[in-house]
């Protein structure tokens, strides 16, 4: 299968002005982070309107680092907290799920959001990284609750065909009975570069087979048990190539990148398609062809699954690091069902007018943020145009809704005293794009 861009059906919707509503953005601000992402999901309808009591909730944190750069804790387990006691009860189960891209154990490496401490954005006495946080919730919802890693076949992952050979990636390459899902960046010569999808197949602590495509499988086929995708971010920079990470990025956790970043030496999962991320740069830098990274998750929403939900944690932000100073308390939570609506809003409401940034500021059509939002959408039927979503937006410290002109979030920015990075910045808020 080749995949091209394709027109997006739209539904028609009320809004505030003469425009359609294509989907709608729920943010909370200046709250605890408990508080905000409470308040989050009232405005959405409620849990019981995103989640019904026999789903498998499958949630995607971000832990390959630390402090701002993954989700809040205290979020999180809030979120967790709200589906476990869900009125009606809830009888299903809930699975915190990630390649972290950390090696064959990633729960003990320091190296990552797992075992590494936390020194802000944890907002929970006794909890440190997402062990600790995982620990409790198995202590609490037992069989419930199950915490999982997704190992990359090059780190003692096994590659699969199909639920009956167990926990694996699935390579969409055509072979062993496997679908072809391919794409290239249509670049000539040295520059071609071709791309397939990839996803994993595993078993929670009840020994449910969850097929991340397809669903559940029991007894030699698919069953009609919901399988609810949550993909939960944090808000950070990324680099001068790619320029944010947030919602649309962290599907790069579920995939495999086997062959590692570097399409020059290797980056590749079998002798022709690269992983996802050397397909669309070059290890630390820009790709060939501008806003890849976008298009290949567009494919992967379209072709494999989309999120049900996504939420955007932004308690802390990092303006040029992800685990470093400096850094904004912006004390935000967003949640929409469109992840490129999502990244968009982030970066221009919240991102942006704190870091001042060029590469944050997702108008900037010749910023590597903009070029992958775009192609996104056009890939995989994302909203780029504000003005087809509609804002719900409380404000805990004026205790009412915000209005539409002022969203903007200025926080308190913690500078540091760390050389490195605030040469870093200087440099980054200088340069043009």
């Amino acid at each position: 299968m080749l995949f091209k861009p394709d027109g997006f059906a739209t539904t028609p919707s009320l809004k505030k002005s003469s425009q359609r509503v294509r989907c709608t953005l729920f943010r909370a601000i200046n709250g605890r982070p408990d508080e905000n992402l409470t308040k989050t999901i009232e405005q959405a309808g409620g849990i019981e309107k995103i989640i019904d009591s026999d789903d498998i909730v499958l949630i995607k944190p971000n832990a390959q680092w630390w402090n701002q750069g993954a989700p809040n804790l205290c979020a999180l387990k809030t979120f967790i907290d709200l589906i476990m006691n869900r009125a009606g009860g809830f009888n299903g189960e809930v699975v915190l799920a990630e390649n972290c891209h950390r090696g064959k154990t990633p729960w003990n490496a320091d190296n990552s959001g797992w075992s590494h401490a936390f020194s802000r954005n944890s907002d929970l006495k006794q909890f440190h990284n997402y062990n600790d946080l995982t620990a409790h919730l198995k202590k609490k919802y037992k069989e419930k609750f199950t915490e999982h890693h997704w190992i990359d076949v090059s780190r003692g992952g096994k590659r699969v065909y199909s639920p009956e050979d167990g926990n694996g990636y699935v390579y969409c390459d055509g072979t062993g009975g496997s679908p072809l899902m391919e794409f290239n960046n249509g670049a000539k010569g040295k520059n071609f570069r071709q791309v397939i999808m990839t996803y994993p197949i595993f078993k929670t602590d009840q020994n449910t087979v969850v097929d991340f495509k397809n669903g559940r499988w029991q007894k030699g086929g698919y069953t009609d048990q919901p399988l609810k995708f949550i993909n939960f971010a944090a808000l950070n920079h990324h680099s001068s190539y790619c320029g944010v990470t947030s919602a649309v990025k962290n599907y790069l956790g579920i995939t495999d990148l086997s062959g590692g970043p570097d399409p020059h030496t290797d980056g590749k999962l079998t002798d022709k398609y690269h992983n996802f991320h050397s397909f669309p740069f070059n290890k630390w830098s820009a790709g060939p062809e501008p806003g890849m990274i976008g298009a290949e998750i567009g494919i992967f929403m379209n072709s494999i699954r989309k999120a049900n939900f996504n939420i955007t944690t932004a308690e802390w932000i990092g303006l040029v690091s992800r685990t470093e100073t400096p850094v904004a308390r912006t004390r935000a939570v967003m949640a929409c069902t469109d992840p490129v609506a999502l990244d968009y809003h982030a970066a221009k409401y919240i991102l942006f007018p704190n870091s001042k940034i060029p590469v944050h500021d997702p108008d900037n059509k010749n910023g590597p943020l903009y070029q992958y939002l775009k192609k996104c959408a056009e890939y995989g039927g994302g909203i780029l145009n504000e003005e087809d979503v509609e804002i719900q937006s409380f404000d805990f410290k004026d205790n009412h809704l915000q209005k539409h002109d002022g969203l903007i979030v200025k926080g308190d920015i913690n500078w540091g005293n760390n050389p490195k990075m605030l040469t870093k910045y200087i440099v980054l808020r200088c340069a043009s794009v």
